[in-house]
């Protein structure tokens, strides 16, 4: 069954937004249990004892929390979560992405653009994740492409930095870099930021004058050659967070 969290203080478009949801949900034939919220704290307090949501649609212009305070915490505790936010003022378009919004819908709400977004929110959530076998000393071990923060190229070695801090090295290539890394371009969320390094963009934490700081913790630089990786993660964010 999939969660489904709804916050805004205006109880009618609360009530227009859950009416289009139930009707998706039910023509499509998918379980799914909608929550409603009038504040940001309410549900974060319900979230506090209770599942997490796959799916948030979040007002942005709220008194006390608004939106995208809203949104920021929930990405703290729900990394794949999807967040859709809805607001009638254009000016938050861009901060939405800080917090890697899924889209961003402008008031009054409109049955077919909300349907739009559920429906690419579901095929996306009911996709399995692509998976890649990394070729070690001992043994060859399957990862999530998501779990992969970046790799590093050293001696004919692709290092690996997984999330949760582990580190795995393959065993030794005789082929160069770019020859062992097509598979990962393709994924879409891969670019490389220096000749040693490929950076998975959807642990991009933040863009500063050096490079890219990872969600590790760790700086890694964008060399000259590669300066362009700075706007590709840009139109990455701004395009949701797909593929080019």
């Amino acid at each position: 069954m999939y969660r489904i969290s709804v916050c805004d203080d205006n109880s009618s478009e609360l009530e227009k937004i859950c009416s289009i949801i139930s009707g998706y949900t039910e023509a499509n034939n998918i379980t799914a249990e909608i929550k409603t919220f009038s504040s940001g704290s309410e549900l974060l307090e319900y979230e506090g004892t209770n599942c997490r949501s796959d799916i948030y649609i979040l007002d942005i212009i709220m008194p006390g929390m608004n939106g995208i305070q809203l949104g920021k915490t929930i990405r703290q505790n729900n990394s794949e979560a999807f967040i859709i936010f809805l607001t009638t003022s254009k000016d938050y378009a861009l901060e939405s992405y800080s917090v890697k919004a899924f889209s961003y819908l402008i008031k009054p709400a409109e049955k077919k653009n909300v349907e739009a977004e559920l429906k690419d929110c579901f095929s996306r959530i009911s996709s399995p994740p692509e998976r890649f076998a990394l070729k070690c000393a001992s043994n060859t071990m399957t990862v999530n492409a998501e779990d992969i923060v970046y790799i590093e190229y050293y001696n004919h070695h692709m290092i690996y930095r997984l999330a949760g801090g582990k580190t795995v090295e393959s065993i030794h290539f005789r082929g160069t870099f770019d020859s062992m890394i097509g598979d990962y371009i393709k994924n879409g969320s891969f670019i490389k930021s220096s000749a040693s390094y490929l950076v998975n963009m959807k642990h991009i934490k933040t863009v500063n004058s050096v490079g890219f700081i990872m969600s590790d913790g760790t700086l890694l630089t964008v060399t000259r050659k590669y300066a362009d990786a700075r706007k590709k993660y840009i139109d990455y964010e701004l395009n949701g967070g797909e593929r080019q």
